[in-house]
């Protein structure tokens, strides 16, 4: 008699928690490292991890053949679900193999930190002199319009942020859009948006001066004696500095101003101030903010070269944490070893400026990144390592048990 079909739901099943889809999984993830770390050499590090790791799907070429892949998230994704059918639910439950629900638990918590770390990490850079305080990190790569009312003793409180989600629209020639808020007085226009206006060398070459407009054929209108040329963006997605026509009105069609924003740096910020309601405002192109709980001064940044070089060996940053505007607690944060404090962790990056001189004042940048899921890797690691070493022991014990009793059969048969 012949055996019933499967039901389709337990088909399903079966494939989703088996090893054919882990092989299929782990195989195409080994291709999609493989483009990614390649596509890095041509598009960069934000570019390439953005189309490989951080999508569903995406567009690929095997030579003049177009493809279509799944990115890395989906497959994770599916890896997480595989494991969890597989190894954790279908896996036959036993007291004599707990090592390896154990160590497929851990892989399973690694791969869930990583989609946390994914989408509720905050990374941002500060940069520092000696003798400086900040409480205020800026994204390396995306980049916000801020609108900003000052009163009259200068304080500043932010009216409206318009973030990179909301710019992407204007990166298309042609695009223009206004943007208005209840709170604001104005509207302002921006149009012409350039992702990069800066050669290798960083120069600001998109930003030509009207008597050499005859260089620029391609150069938009001159405002103020400037106008905007966009220029190749560079691979390393974080040197590229934008900038955009803006034209500020009031709601009766008043131009307050109209002018160029260039892309401003913690050290060089030039927002565009008009005066609007009986109150001035900015209106700045800058690299995306986020405020700190804490504040932090740099006592002294130290760099050691190599000998006979002007290349870094070694540098480092001693600090004083700010709480409330009063100096706390110090910390020296070096190349290995990080400030860790209210989830926050601050790394020494870099330092700059790159053309200094000797004897020129450096400042220290320092990475700080918020990440909830910072030292879940490692928990993960550790509970991978316990079960391997439980199931290991357990097969140790096995073995050893079954060698005694062999020998005792071999005992008693002479």
């Amino acid at each position: 008699m012949a055996k019933a079909p499967k039901p389709l739901w337990l088909r399903i099943y079966n494939f989703l928690s088996g090893y054919t889809l882990a092989v299929i999984l782990l195989s195409i993830l080994l291709v999609l490292t493989y483009l990614g770390t390649m596509a890095q050499v041509e598009v960069g590090l934000y570019d390439a991890s953005e189309k490989y790791f951080e999508s569903f799907f995406l567009k690929d070429k095997i030579g003049p053949v177009p493809i279509v892949l799944p990115g890395v998230y989906l497959v994770s994704v599916l890896l997480f679900l595989n494991l969890l059918l597989g190894a954790i639910i279908r896996a036959r439950k036993s007291w004599k193999r707990p090592g390896m629900l154990i160590a497929h638990g851990g892989i399973l918590y690694i791969l869930f930190a990583g989609f946390v770390a994914f989408h509720f990490t905050e990374e941002g850079s500060m940069m520092l002199y000696e003798g400086d305080r900040a409480d205020e990190i800026y994204n390396l790569t995306d980049w916000s319009i801020e609108v900003a009312r000052h009163d009259a003793d200068g304080k500043r409180k932010a009216a409206l942020v318009i973030g990179e989600e909301d710019l992407k629209p204007l990166w298309e020639k042609g695009a223009r859009r206004t943007f208005f808020h209840q709170g604001m007085p104005f509207e302002f226009e921006i149009y012409s948006y350039s992702r990069n206006v800066t050669n290798s060398k960083g120069q600001l070459t998109g930003v030509p001066l009207e008597k050499d407009r005859g260089k620029y054929p391609d150069a938009g209108e001159f405002i103020d004696g400037l106008a905007v040329v966009p220029q190749k963006e560079s691979k390393t997605r974080e040197a590229n500095v934008p900038a955009t026509y803006i034209k500020v009105k009031e709601v009766s069609g008043k131009v307050l101003a109209h002018s160029i924003l260039v892309g401003a740096n913690p050290f060089a910020p030039r927002p565009l101030t008009v005066e609007a309601g009986g109150q001035t405002w900015s209106i700045d192109l800058t690299r995306r903010r986020y405020s700190l709980p804490f504040g932090i001064e740099l006592i002294k940044f130290t760099k050691e070269d190599h000998p006979g070089t002007a290349r870094a060996r070694e540098y480092a940053s001693d600090v004083y944490r700010v709480d409330d505007g009063e100096t706390t607690d110090k910390y020296h944060i070096s190349m290995n070893k990080p400030m860790r404090y209210a989830g926050y962790t601050l790394y020494q990056a870099s330092w700059g400026p790159p053309d200094a001189k000797p004897g020129d004042r450096l400042y220290t940048s320092l990475a700080v990144s918020r990440n909830p899921a910072d030292q879940w890797p490692k928990y993960g690691t550790y509970v991978i390592s316990f079960g391997m070493v439980v199931h290991f022991l357990q097969k140790l014990f096995a073995h050893l048990r079954r060698s005694a009793r062999s020998r005792k059969k071999k005992e008693v048969a002479q």
